[in-house]
């Protein structure tokens, strides 16, 4: 049997090629309150964008967030939040707080959230899961760039800060144009300790 030509445009792939943001291990999480179901960027299909799906089955650790206040300075980012009850896909059966600029978003049914380059958002906390929710997030990049504003780390309120370290805020890249080399095109996120 042929072997499809097609087949190399889809992906089961559910790992961050680069491994976590800098910021991942600053930040107290649960293990076992989320997964990644799939990642794309143009390192898993070439020409592909960033597109993430993500399981929440917990909710995020009190005083700790999922996603930390963060900036995409040459990218636009959508947001999808959907319930997975099948008696109403509509409602989430939880409760997100997403921070857009300086407004806390309180969401409780499904929906989706545009958010343009530059403006601030985050931190995003899942309050509240009765039935898993799937939060997808996609924009348009090759890469998931973000910059971190100064200051990021104080808007964790765990009651023990020792495992969160000092942390200068990243430095977005510019988005490659296309007539660039792979390896010239490459957005390497910002190193630990850089």
């Amino acid at each position: 049997m042929a072997k499809s030509k097609y087949a190399k445009l889809i992906t089961t792939n559910c790992v961050q090629p680069e491994g976590p943001p800098v910021w991942f291990d600053q930040v107290p999480r649960d293990p076992e309150s989320g997964a990644i179901v799939t990642w794309l960027d143009n390192d898993v299909i070439p020409g592909g964008f960033y597109y993430e799906a993500f399981m929440a089955m917990k909710p995020t650790l009190a005083g700790s967030y999922n996603d930390p206040p963060q900036i995409h300075d040459d990218w636009d980012e959508i947001i999808g939040m959907y319930g997975t009850n099948p008696a109403d896909p509509t409602q989430l059966f939880g409760e997100v707080h997403l921070t857009l600029g300086d407004e806390v978003q309180v969401l409780t049914k499904s929906c989706a959230v545009f958010i343009p380059r530059g403006l601030q958002h985050g931190p995003l906390v899942i309050k509240k899961v009765s039935t898993p929710i799937i939060l997808v997030t996609t924009g348009n990049s090759p890469k998931y760039i973000q910059r971190l504003p100064e200051g990021w780390e104080k808007s964790l309120k765990v009651k023990d800060k020792a495992t969160v370290r000092k942390q200068a805020p990243a430095k977005a890249k510019p988005t490659p144009k296309k007539n660039q080399s792979k390896t010239a095109a490459a957005v390497r996120r910002v190193k630990k300790g850089k």
